[in-house]
């Protein structure tokens, strides 16, 4: 993925595209969300990024999730020699309804802070399919910004990758088209499937054992820099699904993808659905 404005925040899009991974908010707004109906225990995770064996990004996620109602939030940040020099941190958080058969986000929100400068999102879906956007400061100028038609009926980040990990643990098998809209860029994401492996452990990651194996493409749609983002307008990489719990939605315990800096690994390497 080519450098933006000789910045490496492409590659970290990627990493959040995949995961959209971040720090607890309020447990009582996602008590809240996840009413009525009896709440499971929240599931917490956490995942780090390396790139040249290095760490590059960490990324925390919570799941409240209850019989008609999910809260997700989290934080991304980068970490280790990365950090000296392009420091960014990411809060965002969704709620919304379980329906069957399918997910209905009701609100989403993201707080960017990159290199001393901050970026807001509020994305609001009034259940008709359409999204109501905020974003401050407003998009930058020249930037090709979605069409109404293409957001419509798109899942935020965090909502996506619920919906993904729902899929795989309902299906037993990756496959599926995910609509994702982050209130600036319109992509896909593709799964589709490759069987089944076991990991062996690993002081890198927490989990061991049976997972799923995906095949993922980023497929870009809108709101990109296309005269800086070469073609073709994909990315691809690999993810690995498991479920740590019965009853749990399946989980990425492993995400390989390639980047204009080399091969980044994204790892599974705290669960404690206790917190």
């Amino acid at each position: 993925m080519p450098k933006e404005s000789g910045r490496p925040r492409p590659a970290l899009r990627a990493a959040a595209a995949l995961l959209a991974l971040l720090a607890p908010w309020p447990a009582g707004a996602a008590q809240e969300a996840a009413a009525p109906g009896a709440v499971k225990p929240p599931l917490v995770v956490r995942y780090e990024a390396y790139a040249a064996g290095f760490p590059v990004v960490a990324f925390d996620f919570r799941l409240d999730e209850g019989a008609r109602g999910y809260a997700l939030s989290g934080q991304v940040r980068t970490e280790g020699l990365l950090r000296l020099f392009y420091r960014l941190d990411l809060h965002t958080r969704s709620q919304g309804t379980i329906g069957v058969g399918d997910l209905q986000p009701l609100f989403h929100e993201q707080a960017l802070r990159a290199r001393g400068k901050d970026r807001t999102a509020r994305l609001d879906y009034p259940g008709d399919g359409t999204v109501v956007t905020s974003l401050v400061p407003a998009e930058d100028p020249g930037r090709p910004r979605p069409t109404l038609e293409q957001i419509a009926h798109t899942l935020d980040p965090l909502t996506a990758l619920f919906a993904m990990g729902r899929a795989v643990a309902q299906r037993e098998r990756c496959d599926g088209r995910f609509a994702v809209y982050d209130g600036r860029r319109r992509y896909d994401i593709v799964l589709s499937d490759d069987g089944t492996e076991s990991l062996e452990y690993s002081p890198a990651s927490v989990y061991a054992g049976e997972v799923r194996r995906c095949a993922a493409t980023a497929v870009k749609i809108a709101g990109f820099s296309w005269d800086q983002d070469y073609s073709p307008h994909t990315n691809q990489g690999r993810v690995w699904f498991a479920t740590p719990r019965p009853g749990a939605p399946a989980l990425p315990v492993r995400i390989d993808f390639g980047s204009s800096w080399g091969f980044v690994t994204v790892r599974l390497t705290e669960l404690d659905p206790a917190k």
